[in-house]
């Protein structure tokens, strides 16, 4: 799949602010949890440094602790704040551990250890345990406190913070998204240019574009230019050449037809049939060269309508035959190409079949994986030689006929010009010859509808 430029960038804009607060959510998460934590184990720090001063020996020598040195925080049940101290064997736990106890682990003397654990009512906790030397002996004093309270803050605070980011989101996603919208709109103009200049509706891209695809753009309206001119200049060229031509050849005729050479028919023959070869060459290289085998951009022609104004042309010059067309082409079929290419085609081929048809002429044009016409008559038809060669330059099937065997060579040019096929066969409907050429897109453009 091509995604669009505005696409790519609206993506990727996006993806990067979608990561950018994504992750500067989770990284103030991790922040404010680290610094909870830290200020908690300071605090639990000192509540052990605290229970070591209330530290003292008792009657019997074993270490016992002052009360007064004790908060009453510890002396609720389940308060969510304990403690352990041990030396040795014996063991001190704090009233709101109840019956429950802590596992402390053996901590070597001025070692210490941060840990969580399960409290007494299933409850996370947080244990700072430090091992002392106190009246001779190891003291090992563990504090520890509940974290379901912080970390149901926490949790609040994330989905706070989550939901402001959400909304920051959106907001930087419209901001970006109009930004790429205004950054992209001259490139749209080019873009609704080049559309226009595919439909015809104008020569060159008047848009003026971004400075990164400006000179792109001067540089194609500088080669539709040229071409435009290249090909104007090519017909005068032509025309200019085919009237001196032509003037030349018609006074060699009439020196051929001239009285003094009456005595000679021999010569007067080969001048004659010199100059006629002559008028026939010319002719051909220059509806050769006048060919244009492709269309400048934005060239189209109405098929429909040009073949209507051939189809009446024919029959007011056939109109001594008992002749009718059948003609279909869908409406709104257009001819991407030159229009003297599509009149030299169609001409030619429509005027060979009213030439040689008996009565009937049908003309079809459909799009089918490409452009399809199909032109056939009821006449006598080829052999299947003559259909072999029925194309060659200059080959006539039936020399009764006039004409100069050019016209279906033209159209061949006209149509490998094009990159079409050209086809001859005999008519199933009706009898005679079958012509049938094939463009493939984008010579024509697809009709809206197929009736006619």
């Amino acid at each position: 799949m091509k995604w669009s430029l505005k696409a790519r960038l609206s993506f990727g804009l996006a993806a990067s602010l979608v990561l950018l607060l994504v992750l500067q959510w989770a990284v103030a998460g991790l922040a404010i949890e680290r610094l909870t934590s830290g200020q908690l184990l300071a605090r639990l720090e000192r509540d052990a440094e605290s229970l070591l001063s209330g530290v003292q020996a008792g009657p019997d020598g074993a270490p016992q602790i002052d009360p007064a040195r004790v908060s009453a925080v510890y002396q609720r049940p389940f308060s969510g704040h304990y403690y352990v101290v041990r030396s040795g064997e014996q063991s001190i736990v704090s009233r709101s551990l109840w019956d429950a106890g802590l596992a402390v682990p053996a901590l070597a003397a001025g070692a210490a250890a941060d840990f969580h654990t399960t409290g007494p009512q299933r409850q996370p906790l947080l244990v700072h345990a430090r091992t002392y030397r106190k009246l001779g002996r190891d003291v090992t004093i563990a504090v520890a406190e509940d974290l379901s309270e912080l970390n149901a803050g926490l949790m609040r605070f994330q989905l706070a913070y989550g939901a402001v980011s959400a909304a920051v989101l959106v907001v930087l996603l419209v901001v970006q998204r109009t930004i790429v919208n205004r950054g992209l709109r001259p490139v749209e103009a080019v873009r609704e240019n080049m559309a226009r200049l595919e439909r015809g509706e104008t020569a060159r891209i008047d848009a003026a574009g971004p400075a990164e695809i400006a000179p792109l753009i001067a540089e194609l309206n500088r080669l539709l230019g040229s071409m435009g001119n290249r090909s104007r200049r090519s017909r005068e060229a032509l025309g200019n050449l085919a009237h001196a031509l032509k003037t030349r050849l018609a006074v060699l005729r009439q020196a051929a037809d001239a009285p003094e050479l009456a005595a000679h028919a021999a010569l007067r023959e080969t001048l004659q049939e010199s100059t006629e070869d002559m008028r026939r060459i010319v002719e051909r290289e220059l509806k050769r060269a006048r060919l244009s085998g492709g269309a400048l951009p934005g060239q189209r022609v109405d098929l429909g309508g040009e073949a209507e104004a051939l189809v009446g042309t024919l029959k007011a010059i056939y109109a001594d035959k008992p002749l009718h067309i059948d003609w279909h082409v869908a409406p709104g079929t257009q001819f991407k190409g030159d229009r003297e290419d599509l009149l030299e085609m169609l001409g030619n081929l429509l005027d060979n079949a009213c030439k040689w048809s008996a009565s009937r002429v049908s003309l079809q044009a459909s799009v089918h994986d490409g452009v399809r016409v199909l032109i056939e008559d009821d006449g006598p038809g080829c052999s299947p030689d003559a259909l072999a060669v029925l194309a060659r330059r200059g080959f006539r099937a039936d020399e009764s006929k006039p004409g100069s065997g050019l016209g279906l060579a033209i159209v061949r040019d006209i149509v490998d010009g094009y990159g079409g096929t050209l086809q001859f066969g005999r008519s199933p409907a009706l009898g005679g010859l079958r012509v049938e050429v094939r463009l493939p897109d984008p010579a024509l453009a697809r009709p809206d509808s197929s009736t006619a």
